[in-house]
Parts: C-alpha cells; sequence; structure tokens
C-alpha cells in the first residue's frame, strides 16, 4: 500500500522553503506515496498551485499571532486524526513545534519528521533565543527524525545542543531555459529578497556605492516583499549613499522569470541563509551569480570567487566588477558553468527521490 504522508508548514506564502515543498509535492513518486499538506495559517498563496497537483490541503484559519498557538495546535491535531498518516513531516521551525505536538498526542502515533530550513546566524533577538531554547529542548523527544535543507544548518544545530544526527536533503531545482546574456551599455545587478534582517541589504546598497564609484554604467534591482518606495529604512539608505537614481524597488509581486530575464549579475547580501533558493534558480537560468558565505552557499554555487565575505561591501562590488569586466564569451560561460552544476547535483529529480528513498526507509528499514 501506498504510504501516507502529512506535511505540515507554518504557511504557504511565497517563500524559499513553500516552494520548495510544492516542487518536492510535484515530483514526489505519487505510486508509492499519498501526500497531503497541511497549513498552519491563512497566509496560503500556494494553496491553489497545490490542490491542481491533486493533493488534499488544510488551511487552518488563524493568523501568526502567539494567542492563536493553543487553537492551530488543536486543529491541527484534529485534522491528522482524521487523515491518520504513516508520516507527518514538518517545516519551519513553528510548524516543528505545533506540528509535533499536534502527532505527539495522535492515539496511533506516525513517525515525526522535522524540517530545519535555517541556520543559527538568524536567531539574533530575545524572542528568537527563546523560541529556539524551546525548540531544542522538544527536539529531544518529539521528533523520531530531522531533516535539514542545508550542511551548515545541521552542523550549527548539532553544535548549539540537538543530539539527533540530523539527514542533509539540499534544495532542488526545475530545469528552466537560460536566458541570452547581451553586452548591454547599462548592466543590472539584482536581488530577490525580502526586507528583513537577515538578507542584509544595506550590505548591498553599501556594495551598490562603492560599484558607483569606479563605474556608473549599472542599475540595481531590489525585489521582494518590502522592497517598494514606502519603505523609509530603505529610502534613508538611499539617500544617505546618494545613489536613489540606480536603484529599482520592486514589491514581490515581479515574476523571477520576467527578472531573471533582464538581469547581468544576481546576488544575494544576506548574512544568515539555509540553502539559497533563489541563487539556484538563477543558476538554472544561466546567469553569473555572487553571493556572501552564508548558508550552504558556496556549496551550491562550487566557485569560490563568486564568494564573498558576509557583511563586507567592498568584496561584493569588487566580485561584481570582476564579473563585469570579463568579455562577453566568458560570462556566458560563466553562467553555464553554473547551470551545469544545478543540473548535476541539485535537479529536483534527484532531490525528490532522496526524499522518497528516505522517507520509504523510516518505515521499512
Amino acid at each position: 500500500m501506498p504510504i501516507k504522508i502529512t506535511y505540515i508548514i507554518t504557511s504557504l506564502g511565497i517563500g524559499g522553503a513553500e516552494n520548495m515543498l510544492y516542487k518536492l509535492l510535484k515530483y514526489t513518486d505519487r505510486k508509492e506515496f499519498v501526500p497531503s499538506v497541511i497549513c498552519l495559517t491563512s497566509e496560503a498563496d500556494l494553496f491553489a498551485s497545490i490542490q491542481s497537483l491533486g493533493i488534499e490541503v488544510f488551511v487552518l484559519p488563524f493568523q501568526s499571532r502567539w494567542y492563536n498557538l493553543p487553537f492551530i495546535t488543536f486543529e491541527c491535531h484534529r485534522v491528522l486524526y482524521k487523515l491518520r498518516p504513516d508520516i507527518v513531516h514538518t517545516w519551519l521551525y513553528h510548524a516543528n513545534l505545533l506540528g509535533g505536538i499536534a502527532t505527539y498526542f495522535l492515539p496511533h502515533r506516525p513517525i515525526i519528521v522535522w524540517n530545519i530550513r535555517n541556520t543559527l546566524s538568524g536567531v539574533t533577538s530575545w524572542s528568537q533565543r527563546a523560541f529556539f531554547l524551546l525548540i531544542k529542548i522538544t527536539s529531544r523527544f518529539i521528533p523520531d527524525y530531522i531533516a535539514s535543507c542545508s550542511q551548515k544548518g545541521a552542523e550549527e544545530h548539532h553544535k548549539a545542543g540537538f543530539l539527533q544526527k540530523i539527514k542533509v536533503v539540499h534544495n532542488g531545482f526545475v530545469d528552466n531555459n537560460p536566458i541570452v546574456l547581451e553586452n548591454r551599455t547599462v548592466m543590472r545587478i539584482g536581488m530577490i529578497a525580502r526586507f528583513t534582517p537577515e538578507k542584509d541589504h544595506y550590505t548591498f546598497l553599501k556594495a551598490a556605492y562603492l560599484f558607483l564609484q569606479k563605474n556608473t554604467n549599472c542599475r540595481f534591482v531590489l525585489v521582494g516583499k518590502g522592497c517598494n518606495s514606502e519603505n523609509p529604512q530603505l529610502q534613508k539608505w538611499l539617500v544617505q549613499l546618494e545613489i536613489s537614481e540606480y536603484v529599482e524597488l520592486h514589491e514581490a509581486q515581479i515574476s523571477l522569470d520576467k527578472l531573471l530575464n533582464t538581469l547581468d549579475i544576481f546576488t544575494l547580501s544576506s548574512y544568515s541563509e539555509g540553502f539559497p533558493n533563489v541563487i539556484g534558480e538563477a543558476m538554472m537560468k544561466g546567469i553569473p551569480c555572487v553571493c556572501t558565505d552564508a548558508g550552504d552557499a558556496q556549496i551550491l554555487v562550487g566557485k569560490s570567487e563568486l564568494i564573498v565575505p558576509i557583511q563586507n561591501p567592498k568584496a561584493l562590488a569588487e566580485a561584481w566588477l570582476s564579473v563585469l569586466s570579463m568579455p562577453l564569451e566568458k560570462r556566458v560561460e560563466l553562467g553555464l558553468d553554473l547551470r551545469k552544476r544545478v543540473l548535476e547535483h541539485f535537479h529536483i529529480s534527484k532531490i525528490a527521490q532522496q526524499y522518497d528513498e528516505w522517507h520509504w526507509s523510516l518505515l521499512y528499514p
């Protein structure tokens, strides 16, 4: 009989973890597995996409507020009781905790798998640290197994006190047609990242300022939730650095393909990442990528000259200058090398197969 597996995730908004779950569901072996999804909050942009795969999706009618946590846990328990899965696989800290508790008290308890999607460098505030402490304590008795999307995330959680062995399964990417790089008069460097501290937009903008001291034939593009003209912090930085005329801001509504097709370099300036999905998407399009040494960026990109230290605007600007000073043929070759690496090591079909084989082994070792 096929294995019934229920995925529990904090939200189904547009994000790296959420998109990866959608891709995994799309490529999992449906002859061997019957998946279902529980979304713990009402943020569910990917609801229709997942449902179109013929997968049952339950969206709990709650907002992400602390006072809703008991109701979310109880309702999740109720849905799980009806589904009676063989495996419950939770994604992200809040889903790990709440979904784990809801599963733990089922009469016929399924195997519980936690999925960690982050490194610990982004856990900085007292509330984040307090919640992490709770996660660390409950990790000792709630999950039967733990997975991580990044090697660095697994290592950091072990050092922080997670006792279980953590299995690393990287994110996967769908094959996409490469773009045609051009010799533009005005080059374009872009980043897709929601406006949060760990994405470190200031380092991106300071690097843009340093770049423009040597080359003004460039425009910089920021896309993501909060990257708009109404963001006071972004506007303050742009005015201070005097680069407003060189920077384009777009909210998250712009499509990934539409943006990538206009870029000469894709970049990421984060100081904390797990396994950076958006870099893999750009690599699949054959776009030269430069990113900070956050999470498993080095493992993904594979070329050390394209990786710079975190929070180092000068190094980031110099790496951009180095790539854009290459002849067009060299930049095309660089982009195609990156694409080849993703196809060989991180294609979604290979990653989905890793998950399928692991899930099967949990029930039939």
